[in-house]
């Protein structure tokens, strides 16, 4: 029985390549997140007033907040290897950038700080990019969620594990705000997604039908209404503002979680393949490294903080953030185009080496010395 799941483990990984329709999904996601934080710091949307320009805004802001979780699921769905090339590849593409915008931002204040040059390099442990530093997490435990995946050899028992971890992500930290997991910006909660990608990829057949397609949005849309539903009632009982991102729109929400994975399976439920596609999500985490960071940010969000003023009309308002947010994609994607020109031959370079090899010899060493 489990030589016959570990074969079945196998061959779905080995089936599991770039699909276009997960990477859509990727641009999609990324289209969400820059909604959201237009939203979210360049609207200085600070409650829901029924006579304010901003109810169809805020209204719609619970169909975003699913992105991220999104991200992690997809990583669960194909699996972390965690080898040096996949870790090389992050940290030189989170440097350029870091390094990059850094000085840039020397150039705005026309002043030079030795110390801050130097931290711009430590991207994973001095990040100002909260999602990189969770997932640098996950990907260092990666081998260890594998081979737990790996040790369970039913269906049963992995559900068994995800009740579990339920447990701890709902009860203990959504309910309680626990320390465990309190709002899911953490690598408890990238763990538990982890998971739940790998459930997927293992356990639960793809369907390529309309019916499957839509019933997935069905999920995912019912979700959602729940969230908003919830973000309303918050509000009306007049209760305090930082329970509206508490329990609302937190990452640990169970019907954010819910809204994620009924839309990843929604996109699974339908595979093509398209070589644009792929192009462009391949620079999908350049997109957030860009237009999150401070030097970046700072203004874009004073440009819509001047469309507020100028556009009175809440519809016309978020249809404007919705072509700046894919016109943001494209020159972040643009840009990753050339970083790559710059940084590939570099990678390659490094790659030359057999850190994989070099790093098995020595791990057998150190077992060998225990």
């Amino acid at each position: 029985m489990q030589e016959q799941f570990r074969g079945r483990q196998k061959s779905c990984q080995n089936n599991l390549g770039r699909e276009s329709n997960i990477e859509l999904l990727r641009l999609v996601c990324m289209l969400f997140i820059i909604l959201l934080h237009s939203m979210n710091f360049g609207l200085d949307i600070t409650g829901v007033d029924l006579n304010s320009k901003f109810l169809p805004i805020g209204a719609v802001e619970a169909f975003f907040i699913l992105a991220v979780d999104c991200f992690v699921l997809i990583s669960g769905y194909f699996g972390i290897k965690a080898k040096w090339k996949g870790f090389i590849h992050l940290y030189i593409m989170c440097a350029f950038y870091s390094v990059l915008l850094t000085l840039f931002s020397f150039y705005e204040a026309g002043q030079f700080s030795i110390k801050e040059f130097l931290f711009s390099f430590l991207v994973f442990s001095n990040s100002k990019w909260w999602f990189i530093q969770c997932y640098v997490y996950l990907f260092i435990l990666s081998p260890m969620l594998n081979w737990t995946v790996k040790s369970i050899n039913n269906k049963a028992s992995f559900i068994i594990l995800l009740l579990v971890w339920s447990i701890l992500t709902f009860y203990f930290g959504f309910f309680w705000a626990g320390n465990i997991n309190p709002n899911g910006y953490n690598v408890m909660n990238f763990i538990f997604l982890y998971f739940i990608g790998r459930f997927v990829a293992l356990h639960i057949s793809s369907k390529n039908d309309i019916k499957t397609s839509c019933k997935y949005i069905g999920g995912y849309i019912l979700s959602s209404l729940l969230v908003s539903t919830m973000y309303l009632t918050v509000y009306y009982l007049n209760l305090d503002e930082k329970w509206v991102w508490l329990k609302c729109y937190s990452y640990n929400n169970p019907f954010v979680i819910l809204a994620a994975v009924s839309l990843f399976l929604a996109f699974r439920s339908f595979s093509f393949q398209s070589k644009s596609i792929n192009w462009l999500a391949s620079s999908a985490l350049a997109i957030y490294l860009l237009h999150s960071n401070a030097v970046v940010s700072d203004h874009l969000w004073s440009f819509i903080a001047y469309l507020q003023e100028i556009i009175t009309n809440g519809w016309l308002l978020s249809l404007s953030l919705v072509f700046l947010a894919l016109a943001i994609m494209m020159a972040c994607i643009l840009i990753d185009k050339l970083r790559m020109i710059v940084t590939n031959p570099i990678e390659r370079l490094i790659l030359k080496i057999n850190w994989d090899g070099y790093t098995n010899k020595l791990v057998k060493k150190l077992l060998n010395l225990i």
